[in-house]
């Protein structure tokens, strides 16, 4: 009996996708989904989750209202950072929690593409875990649920990635230009944090031997750090993005560094440790017994190479990216806890290279698993974010009566955030690196602050921190000689909130309603 021969596809039908991509694009959406669901808590945060979420977000209202980066508003920052953090506040409509829009957006596509760069360089099994391992991190989490350039940078530094390894396969110009763009974009973002991987892009653009291609990609990035940097005014990105930071270094810490990297990783990642260690350890027990049997002549072809038929790809320079990414985290001054999401990106695709095998991948799916509820408890306020209680709630309140237009100063500019208000855009940073700050064009003082506050459209002062304002320690005698009082203030620490007895913001009318709860402290 004959078989019918196959139905030829008509002329105009789409042609049917290959299992390879299927499976690509199963394994992306799954991904993708379960990156945006466990960040969607803390897009919708009631408090600001860190300095840097609050700091980043007041900047973002601030350039709503007109203000200029490096100009009105002051700028730590890449140029290229404020401006993608705007455009996702402006396509999520402006709402009070936009300016976290951008930074849940690239921990999505951060978590895709890692996929996607393990499918060039692992089994879909090794792929997909790495990716997983990416998507719920909580040290990733904690820059890209929050907003800061961390994650925003790591996200674009993958793009460069992922168009090298492209690149490595099918080399052109157009992707050796793209490259060059993608890595120019990272260090408009986040500079020194992202040049390990960028280094490590540059190794599979090396393979290729096309010395045209090798000098054009650095030439590119270079363009592209320039074109976002000059609407800004080159001096200005300077001395607020790298000069702000070298400023601050004294020495390098590595013990303290280590300690901080060790501790942030094991409450934030002991999934990914755990993994890390079985996944690593088969492997060379694995790679060991390999090496004591004898060669045969000709190898079979592997049976986990990637749809397509293309040999996975050389995977030593993700080593050097980890290896790298270390020395910059460890020798690095300061060094933020945020930072230690940089490791985790090439830690997790090393993890999903070792996991090429099946078996493996799911030991350390177990291992992983067993990890979860340890680093669960750790995230609690970026997994289950709690609404202002007690003396913060009636501090919220306080700000949120204050009459229509009317600004705040702050050393916690995310409280002023989360309750509507602004505050002036030389105030957006006052992080204790400004404060401290050797340069006086950097600097922010004590005169600053009070000769801001006796503006008419400043209604109020907040000293929140320990170890900001705190370094002023005039400011409550005269801000209470510009016809400031304490209204709140809370018994045995140096918070304290002012309010202008008589505030007219813009000229209108209206007496600012502060006496909502009675001086506890003189201030």
């Amino acid at each position: 009996m004959s078989s019918a021969p196959p139905a030829t596809p008509r002329k105009g039908m789409p042609k049917e996708m290959p299992k390879g991509m299927r499976s690509v694009r199963r394994d992306a959406i799954v991904v993708g989904a379960v990156a945006l669901l466990i960040r969607i808590p803390a897009f919708f945060a009631p408090q600001p989750l860190g300095f840097d979420d609050g700091q980043f977000a007041m900047s973002v209202i601030a350039m709503r209202h007109g203000g200029v980066p490096y100009r009105q508003v002051f700028s730590s920052q890449g140029p290229l950072f404020l401006p993608i953090a705007w455009l996702g506040d402006l396509l999520t409509l402006q709402r009070l929690n936009s300016p976290r829009a951008a930074s849940v957006l690239s921990g999505v596509a951060l978590a895709v593409l890692v996929l996607l760069i393990g499918r060039r360089l692992t089994s879909h099994f090794g792929a997909f875990l790495g990716a997983l391992l990416v998507a719920l991190s909580g040290s990733v989490l904690w820059t890209t649920g929050p907003l800061t350039s961390d994650g925003i940078g790591e996200a674009i530094l993958a793009g460069a990635v992922l168009a090298s390894l492209g690149y490595a396969q099918h080399p052109s110009v157009r992707r050796a230009v793209l490259i060059g763009v993608l890595a120019g974009a990272a260090l408009a973002v986040k500079s020194l944090l992202v040049i390990p991987g960028l280094f490590a892009a540059g190794l599979w653009v090396l393979q290729r031997r096309r010395v045209r291609d090798a000098v054009l990609v650095p030439l590119v990035a270079v363009a592209t750090v320039l074109a976002v940097s000059l609407p800004w005014g080159l001096s200005r990105v300077y001395d607020q993005y790298v000069r702000y930071h070298t400023d601050a270094v004294v020495d390098r810490p590595i013990a303290a560094n280590a300690s901080k990297l060790f501790r942030t990783l094991f409450e934030r990642d002991a999934p990914l440790l755990g993994a890390a260690l079985i996944a690593f350890l088969l492997a060379l027990i694995f790679a060991t017994r390999r090496r004591g049997r004898p060669r045969p002549d000709i190898e079979p072809a592997s049976q986990a190479d990637p749809p397509g038929g293309d040999q996975r790809l050389a995977w030593y320079p993700v080593v050097v990216w980890l290896l790298g990414t270390l020395a910059v985290v460890l020798t690095e001054s300061p060094m933020w806890r945020n930072h230690v999401a940089h490791v985790v990106i090439p830690l997790a695709i090393l993890v999903g290279i070792a996991c090429a095998s099946g078996r493996v991948a799911a030991l350390a799916t177990i291992v992983a698993l067993l990890f979860a509820p340890w680093s669960v408890v750790h995230l609690g306020e970026l997994i289950r974010p709690q609404p202002f209680r007690g003396i913060e709630a009636t501090r919220q309140r306080i700000l949120t009566r204050l009459p229509p237009g009317a600004l705040v100063i702050s050393d916690t500019p995310g409280y002023v955030w989360r309750a509507g208000r602004r505050v002036p855009d030389a105030f957006v940073d006052v992080s204790i690196l400004r404060i401290t700050s050797p340069t006086a064009t950097l600097r922010l003082t004590e005169q600053d602050v009070v000769r801001a506050a006796a503006r008419p459209e400043v209604c109020a002062v907040l000293r929140w921190s320990n170890e900001r304002f705190t370094h002023f320690p005039g400011l409550g005698a005269r801000l209470r000689s510009a016809g400031y009082r304490a209204v709140l203030a809370r018994p045995g620490t140096a918070e304290v909130l002012w309010v202008k007895r008589d505030c007219r913001p813009g000229g209108r009318a209206g007496q600012a309603t502060a006496a909502a709860v009675p001086p506890r402290s003189p201030g």
